[in-house]
Parts: C-alpha cells; structure tokens; sequence
C-alpha cells in the first residue's frame, strides 16, 4: 500500500477540497485523460495528484519530454535509458512497469536482464553501450568530458542537452515511486493513452 493516499479520481481527493482544488483536480483529469472520462492515471500520476495544480504542470512538461521532444523519439534509446535508471534507483515499480513497454520499443527482456552486464555483454552495439554508460554517468552525479564529448558527437549539443533532461525526467519518477511506494499492478502501471496510443502492442501478452 502507498504511503499516501492515491487520487485516480477527482473523487478520491481527501477531505472537503476548496473550490480552487476542485478546479485543479479537474483540469488535471482532463488534462491526463482527455475525451476518457472512465480511464485512469498511473500510480506515479495518481500520487502526484495530492497536489493537483503542481501535477498537471508537470504533465505538461511530460507531454513534451515523451511525446515531441527530439531525442526520446528514439523510443528504443530512450527505454533503454530508463531501464538502466531503473536498476540504478532501485526502483521496481518502474522497472516492472517499463519490462513489456520496452520490448514494444525493441528493448528484449535478455537486454534489459543484461544492462549490469553492458561493459561485456554481446547483447548490445555500441550506440547502446554509449547510452547506457552516459545514463549512468549522469545518474551518478559524474559525467567524465570524453563521455559528455561523445554524445555530443553522436547527437549533437541539442541532443546532448535533451538526452541529459530524459535521464532527469525518469529519475524524478522513480524518486517519486521509491518514497511514496505505491504497490505494483498492470494496470495500475500502464502509460497514460496519449503515450501509448502509438505502442498497439502494449498490454498484450
């Protein structure tokens, strides 16, 4: 059980909300699933939804990192670097989260069991192996000038910059997850519909 409550629904929201919070939770809802007034948000959402208006500013910036912004587009990179983020952090509801999303992307589940593994594993080619060394790099707070060099080689300082703010986003999650711990489910893990709609495997098994 999470250590606070979670808010899949404005009506879940604690307590006798004031009518700026109403108004919050509202917009968030909307906002998190538009056109679906059925659908739920995930647990990293729903937690985050105790503070509604600080929520839907966030989504809007995930609606950009996830959705438009150049470097993530590369959907097997970037699951990439969150699984190796993942294991970095701990963090097994998002690594469970991400096992079968990541095998849409081209992500194996041999490669994500193989990201300790990186330095000698024959699993990975040398875009991979660049990736998930700078996630860790950057995760732990050192980031050597030939590495940093490297990415902007590969993509540019644009690039560069953007794969930095991926690695940020996903650990700001999982920092989120580990602290609040909300318990693991399927469903209850799965990406909001405007991050998946063009992963039509997603979910089946």
């Amino acid at each position: 059980m999470a250590r606070v409550k979670c808010i899949y629904k404005p009506s879940d929201y604690p307590g006798n909300p004031d009518e700026a919070t109403k108004n919050e939770l509202q917009a968030l809802f909307e906002h998190l699933c538009p056109g679906e007034p059925k659908a739920e948000p995930h647990a990293g959402y729903a937690l985050l939804a105790q503070s509604p208006g600080l929520a839907l500013n966030i989504a809007k910036l995930g609606d950009h990192i996830v959705r438009d912004m150049p470097w993530t587009q590369r959907r097997d990179l970037r699951e990439l670097a969150i699984q190796a983020l993942n294991l970095h952090y701990k963090c097994d509801f998002s690594f469970q989260a991400h096992l079968t999303y990541a095998q849409v992307c081209g992500i194996t589940l041999e490669q994500q069991a193989a990201i300790p593994y990186w330095r000698t594993s024959n699993l990975f080619n040398d875009e991979q192996r660049l990736v998930i060394e700078y996630t860790f790099a950057v995760v732990s707070g050192d980031v050597p000038s030939d590495l940093f060099s490297k990415i902007v080689e590969k993509y540019g300082e644009r690039g560069a910059i953007e794969f930095s703010a991926a690695i940020a986003w996903w650990s700001f999650w999982d920092m989120i997850l580990n602290a609040a711990r909300p318990e693991f489910t399927f469903e209850r893990a799965k990406p909001l519909p405007g991050d998946s709609k063009e992963l039509t495997g997603y979910g089946k098994q």
